[in-house]
């Protein structure tokens, strides 16, 4: 319901604006399910720019869905009646082919049905129609990202409905502000020739052979700008204050430094700025840490049994979870993001257990060894049937199993021998299931009494054998018979 009622008021656009012209700049760095998209806050950097240049301007960095779309909604007001139109977006999109999606900072792992939480360029593009020839995109995103997601989505930016007279620019993050710092907002600067001199800027849709949005300020005095009345200042108080951001409190105070709001804007601002999970988040970036260091971090996390989740190179919950569980046993303050001196100490401690455990297992391996010949000992050491038998029950793979398999071979019949004898008995099947009752009376576990031997049947009449002091076969033989026979009509 949240996509249909964005895509309705970007459509809509009833009511009416407070400026002539509007700008919208949202750029998203970090992702709590996603890695990070460097420089893609930097589309804020241009705000100043659009301001001093007469744009109301909206902006939010790092924004989730909620803020994202309260932000989509008030841009669709002040573009209702605006002369220009500016949009500037920054971070990890998703397409399908044809339609394209800027993901929120809390996004989940999307699917192709589950995109409601995201901005759908295809409505932001629509808004930008409005105003042919005075509408530009600016796409900020990671130019070589093209991973799968799912079935149906990919990483990237899709094929682009682009109406009429609408300009779209696109590169990575770190190249696009540009061409509002130094174009769009300078008096007589070209966009157009702006983009064909950067060799990070790509250009689509609508494409003059100039592109000026600010007049020569030799050609058009500026006329002075009014002071704000208190009523704009608390309603931009409010609205920075429902998306709560470094950025929106920051936006407020260059709006208005003499507002009665001015000093709490400051208060809250430096708490954001020196709140020190963010500070350690931004420690960790700085160390630059790739798939495989963060893959040893989880693997080092694990083998201390802090569970990650996953050893997979990606610091989701589940690793976030672990570290912080980590630093609370070794005296850290509990952030969830590392420092170098910490990555050390964890990389200590896991190669501290890892002898360990390999110092453990030796020793087990050592016991377990000397149990087998100490088994040996009172078993198969003493060279008869019963014991190579007793030996290989209890160590089928152990250190004298081969000894104990071919000594057992050489004091058993052959099998075809024995095989050969039994055939002669001519054992019908009523006396062939009487012979598996008795050795299921026995204990022996013979399996089905059915008058056919199977496995069990030959495994039980080893060990009757064995037990009874007969030649150990496996196969009935005539002393065999008789003992089995004299057993059951004895009873």
């Amino acid at each position: 319901m949240r996509t249909l009622s964005l895509i309705a008021t970007l459509s809509a656009l009833a009511m009416p604006a407070f400026a002539e012209d509007a700008a919208l700049l949202m750029g998203v760095d970090r992702y709590a399910e996603f890695r990070r998209v460097g420089n893609a806050t930097d589309v804020l950097n241009s705000a100043a720019s659009l301001r001093d240049a007469g744009y109301q301007v909206s902006t939010l960095a790092n924004g989730d869905s909620v803020a994202m779309t309260q932000l989509l909604q008030r841009f669709a007001v002040d573009a209702a009646d605006a002369d220009r139109l500016i949009v500037g977006l920054a971070g990890r999109f998703v397409t399908d082919g044809d339609r394209t999606w800027l993901l929120p900072a809390d996004a989940d792992r999307p699917t192709l049905f589950g995109m409601g939480d995201a901005v759908p360029v295809d409505s932001v593009l629509q808004v930008l129609g409005q105003t042919p020839g005075q509408a530009v995109l600016i796409l900020g995103y990671d130019q070589d990202a093209d991973n799968a997601i799912g079935s149906y989505l990919r990483e990237g930016v899709g094929t682009l409905d682009i109406p009429q007279g609408v300009t779209v620019f696109y590169g990575e993050p770190d190249w696009t502000d540009g061409v509002v710092i130094e174009a769009i907002t300078v008096p007589g600067g070209d966009a157009m020739a702006f983009a064909r001199n950067s060799r990070g800027l790509n250009v689509t849709g609508y494409q003059p052979r100039g592109l000026v949005f600010q007049p020569d300020i030799a050609e058009v005095p500026r006329e002075p700008q009014p002071v704000e009345p208190l009523r704009d200042a608390l309603d931009e108080w409010n609205a920075a204050q429902a998306i709560n951001t470094a950025d929106s409190y920051r936006d407020f105070l260059f709006a208005f430094p003499e507002s009665p709001f001015a000093r709490e804007a400051r208060r809250r601002l430096d708490a954001i700025e020196n709140d020190p999970i963010r500070l350690a988040e931004i420690a960790e970036d700085e160390l630059g840490l790739n798939r495989d260091a963060r893959r040893d971090i989880q693997r080092d996390l694990t083998l201390m049994d802090f569970n990650t989740r996953g050893v997979d190179g990606i610091f989701g919950p589940g690793t976030r979870g672990a570290v912080r569980n980590w630093q609370q046993t070794n005296g850290f303050a509990q952030t969830g993001f590392l420092t170098r001196e910490q990555i050390n100490r964890l990389d200590g401690q896991a190669s501290r257990r890892e002898a360990e455990i390999e110092a453990e297992e030796e020793r087990a391996r050592q016991e377990a060894e000397r149990l087998d010949r100490a088994y040996w000992d009172e078993t198969g050491a003493r060279a008869d049937e019963a014991g190579y038998r007793a030996y290989l029950n209890r160590y089928p793979e152990g250190i004298f199993a081969e000894e104990a398999t071919n000594k057992l071979a050489a004091l058993t019949d052959n099998s075809d021998v024995a095989a050969d004898r039994e055939r002669a008995l001519n054992i019908n099947p009523v006396v062939a299931r009487m012979i598996e009752n008795r050795l299921d009376q026995e204990g022996l576990n013979p399996g089905q009494v059915d008058g056919r031997f199977d496995r069990d049947t030959r495994r039980a009449i080893r060990r009757y054998q064995t037990r009874n002091g007969l030649t150990s076969t496996g196969y009935l033989d005539q002393p065999t018979l008789a003992r089995l026979l004299a057993d059951t009509f004895g009873r």
